[in-house]
């Protein structure tokens, strides 16, 4: 066959099979696009979609969108319960929000936005997400940039102004870590801030390698509403900082315990989950109470006093329950109490069995960040499976539960190398009694947050304690006053059968709270070094 013939064959049989297929681009996703820019005090979010909708669902909640920091700017729109709609009916494709500065202060909950000097804003970015299953949520450049930038903006906090606002923390070491913070802050507190911040970023870095480039910390400095110093680490590598109360002061008798909270919420950048079930909160805080420890003292074991410390808070506020069950929750000090004592088990037990230092348990959080869908529970069992006595310990914290588990725990310790026995402590603490009352007036989970004065997590749990009242005392006595007095007065009441009086701020009736028994005496699991 010629070769002119050749070739048209050859394209004529293309033609009938067809030529071998390209690979193929997966369409890309309709989205909704947010551009950001800045009005004044408050910042709109313009919302352009790809698809017509007639109705869209924004962000987490629903907690933030009850707060009234949302405007809608769209005339024939509404925003009503997180959902945006037309009054007619009609569909649409764009609208904007106004959103104004979040001036709350309620624990555990992320601001909506925040102002940073002048010019600055800080977003939480999964409020803006859009929440449906056809539209995909993307931040487009406006005329001003965010930190992070792109994608990762909206998955935590991210800041929205002048570049100027962010620089190194460590100028030596630029690749460490930035801070964003209002120009106009004093050097002072700068200096005071930033040595403790990039200490512990370095000690982290150096033993906790980052899981790719998720781990790029962005510590934004803001010192309003917080009454105290607060830290806040979400999604995108951001930490909040927020200073008020007496540390808007920079005192040199508050630099350690500074350096330790910085260091406390620094670790929250490192040890975090992947997945969507994150850990739960006693490793969360347990390990970031004892990372920050192990920061300040360059890698040695805490001292007995230092561990005692958190037994005691443990003891009292877990009681006879297990700590690794999702029915155990607090919102006092526990997750954080007996989390440290559960780590200080698991490094000590390291250490027995030859490894130095902290590097042992460093690698077990670096193989845990590594290992989305591991438990906590079954990753801090396996490392301890070389120590008989470690793993009695630890599994009798994890779940043990009834009234001889403290005691069996206390046993459990020779094989580590300490003693550990009941003495008398004297008095229960104000915690202890505020604890004693609470369970016989509750039938869910409860607990309470201190401060200038307690605020009781009681939700509507707790008969005449629901509601989630402020307390100022007991009986008359202030919660950080005589502890004895407190104790001997509850002791009665209770004895008689007789409802005790729990004191409100500002000459407000007392509450009436039942109690059948009266609290026992205190006392404390003593910790020894062995001979």
């Amino acid at each position: 066959m010629p070769r002119q013939c050749a070739s048209i064959a050859l394209v004529l049989l293309a033609l009938l099979i067809g030529w071998p297929a390209r690979a193929t681009v997966p369409p890309v996703p309709p989205a909704a696009y947010i551009t950001l820019s800045p009005q004044g005090a408050s910042l709109r979010a313009t919302y352009r979609l790809d698809t017509p909708v007639t109705r869209l669902s924004l962000g987490e909640g629903p907690v933030a969108w009850r707060n009234p920091v949302w405007r809608m700017e769209t005339p024939g729109l509404v925003l009503q319960n997180q959902e945006v709609r037309a009054a007619d009916g009609r569909a649409f494709k764009e609208f904007s929000l106004l959103i104004d500065e979040d001036k709350r202060f309620v624990d555990r909950t992320y601001p909506v936005m925040l102002r940073l000097g002048p010019q600055g804003f800080l977003v939480y970015g999964p409020f803006l997400l859009v929440r449906s299953d056809s539209l995909a949520t993307g931040l487009s450049q406006g005329a001003v940039a965010t930190e992070p930038a792109g994608g990762r903006a909206l998955e935590g906090y991210f800041f929205v102004g002048p570049a100027g606002y962010v620089r190194p923390i460590d100028a030596a070491r630029p690749g460490l870590g930035r801070i964003v913070a209002r120009p106009d802050l004093p050097a002072t507190w700068r200096d005071e801030v930033a040595p403790g911040l990039a200490r512990a970023l370095a000690y982290y870095r150096a033993r906790l390698p980052p899981r790719g480039n998720t781990v790029s910390p962005i510590i934004v400095y803001q010192d309003q509403p917080a009454p105290f110093l607060r830290g806040s680490v979400t999604g995108g590598g951001m930490m909040l900082l927020q200073v008020g109360g007496v540390w808007r002061m920079p005192r040199l008798e508050l630099k350690p315990e500074r350096d330790r909270v910085l260091a406390h919420e620094t670790f929250h950048l490192f040890l975090r989950r992947h997945d969507k079930a994150d850990f739960p909160d006693w490793m969360n805080e347990g390990a970031a109470d004892y990372a920050a420890g192990l920061v300040i003292r360059q890698g040695a074991l805490p001292s007995l006093a230092e561990v005692q410390i958190q037994l005691d808070l443990c003891v009292t506020s877990l009681g006879d329950r297990p700590l690794d069950n999702p029915a155990t929750t607090a919102r006092n000090r526990m997750p954080y109490a007996c989390g440290f004592v559960a780590h200080w088990l698991v490094d000590k037990a390291l250490r027995r069995t030859g490894k130095p230092d902290d590097v042992g348990l460093f690698a077990l959080w670096a193989d845990m960040v590594a290992h989305d869908g591991v438990t906590a529970s079954d990753s801090l069992r396996q490392a301890v499976a070389g120590s008989p006595a470690a793993t009695r310990a630890l599994s009798l914290l994890l779940t043990g539960s009834g009234p001889e588990r403290w005691t069996s725990w206390a046993a459990s310790l020779a094989g580590l190398g300490v003693s550990a026995r009941w003495v008398d402590a004297g008095a229960p603490s104000a915690d202890e009694v505020l604890e004693h009352v609470l369970k016989q007036n509750c039938t869910g989970t409860h607990g309470f947050w201190r401060g200038a004065n307690y605020t009781l997590d009681t939700g509507n749990r707790c008969g005449p304690l629901s509601g989630d009242p402020v307390i100022t005392g007991i009986e008359g006595h202030p919660l950080a006053g005589d502890a004895m007095a407190l104790f001997q007065a509850v002791v009665a009441r209770c004895a008689a059968d007789q409802d005790v009086a729990l004191n409100r701020p500002d000459g407000a009736p007392p509450l009436s709270a039942l109690c059948h028994s009266p609290p026992p005496a205190s006392r404390s699991l003593r910790l020894d070094p062995l001979p």
